[in-house]
């Protein structure tokens, strides 16, 4: 599996699962972000991730927590089914980025399940998009399964790899 679609799967995880966060100045004009995440096929029956955080970035300030909790999820249960990460509120402006927190990860192939090795735990999916005051604004995150996964070792002991990619598939506002 892509490294696009799983950092896409997580933010969208991540989106579903988060709180509102609070802010300093409760006059602040704010806007609603959801994420989707999406799959492609990869050839593998599973791919589990473990997110334990997801942050996003305003331009010209600090990064804001709207996921941070542990949770598993199936990446390519995501194939041709979107699913809402979080919908949270944040303050209206201009984002740069959205960062996960990866604690984990295994696949299934034939019935079996094997660790899956994710080099960084942090995937970084640097794209501006804004939050507008009063609306909604919706990514949609695409996982690409194929592009993500690598295997190594030799046929007796292979090792699995997932570098995410993962990739801004729309914004919508």
């Amino acid at each position: 599996m892509g490294k696009a679609k799983w950092l896409v799967f997580v933010l969208l995880v991540f989106l579903l699962a988060c709180t509102q966060p609070s802010t300093e100045n409760s006059q602040a004009r704010s806007g609603n972000l959801a994420v989707y995440l999406t799959d492609l096929p990869a050839g593998v029956e599973k791919i589990l991730v473990t997110i334990s955080a997801i942050d996003v970035h305003k331009t010209g300030g600090a990064f804001f927590t709207v996921f941070s909790r542990e949770r598993e999820y199936d990446l390519l249960e995501l194939q041709d089914n979107p699913e809402l990460l979080f919908d949270v509120k944040l303050e209206e402006g201009k984002y740069t980025q959205i960062r996960l927190q990866v604690t984990e990860g295994r696949i299934q192939i034939s019935g079996v399940l094997y660790p899956l090795t994710v080099p960084s735990s942090e995937v970084k999916i640097n794209r501006n998009f804004s939050v507008l005051s009063g609306g909604t604004t919706r990514i949609i995150l695409d996982f690409d399964a194929d592009k993500s996964l690598k295997v190594s070792g030799n046929p007796k002991n292979n090792k699995y790899n997932l570098r995410p990619v993962i990739l801004v598939k729309n914004i919508s506002y």
